[in-house]
């Protein structure tokens, strides 16, 4: 991929980021079938009255892909601001990242582009592999919400990062939980998304079980 570079505007000033400096994956990973779950309620499967879904995202997720290893750092009303400040110091072990942030970014009007960009950078650094969701869809009227979607895929092309497209996935009222989150038939099929990406990235960890019966030349 030739480097790209991007200017996003906002109030407090404008970002330019590249994704000049891919990082590489760490090598001798001990579990390449492994992956860590960042973002708020919605990739906790928190609704109201809640508290949960009776499978949450990550619990589907190790259902469909039972190889891989999932840490669920998902923390309900978590902003990609938020989690940026901790992020540099939280311990990672898995290979690919997850970042799902961003709903609660424009319901507050915050700045999404810089967090993100820095916690995509910060996992490549250390060999990781981010995957940027996108945003998922909400019955509320959220201002500029397609505008704050578009951010997480200009700062998945410039850290040259996976991106999901959650705002693509099929999607009707009928399938939310309330207003903001998905009930399970709507998580289900972003997680189906999410487990597509992970597929094209690691085929090798769809069915390990099946090569590892394969005889051998």
């Amino acid at each position: 991929m030739k480097p790209i570079s991007i200017c996003l505007a906002f109030a407090a000033g404008a970002l330019c980021i590249s994704n000049s400096s891919a990082g590489k994956e760490i090598a001798g990973l001990k579990n390449k079938c492994s992956v860590t779950l960042e973002g708020d309620s919605i990739m906790w499967g928190g609704f109201v009255p809640g508290p949960r879904l009776s499978e949450p995202p990550a619990a589907i997720l190790k259902r469909m892909r039972p190889a891989y290893t999932v840490v669920d750092n998902s923390v309900n009303s978590s902003t990609a601001a938020q989690r940026a400040k901790t992020f540099p110091g939280s311990p990672r072990t898995t290979r690919f990242v997850v970042l799902q942030h961003g709903v609660n970014d424009a319901l507050l009007g915050s700045d999404l582009a810089t967090p993100l960009y820095e916690m995509a950078e910060i996992s490549k650094r250390e060999g990781r592999i981010p995957i940027i969701t996108g945003l998922s869809r909400q019955i509320r009227k959220i201002k500029q919400i397609a505008y704050y979607d578009l951010v997480t895929q200009q700062v998945a092309i410039a850290s040259n990062s996976l991106f999901a497209n959650w705002r693509s996935v099929e999607y009707s009222p009928a399938d939310m939980a309330d207003e903001m989150h998905p009930g399970q038939a709507y998580a289900n099929r972003l997680m189906e998304r999410l487990v597509a990406v992970l597929d094209q990235a690691a085929p090798e960890c769809v069915s390990p079980e099946l090569k590892e019966a394969a005889p051998g030349p």
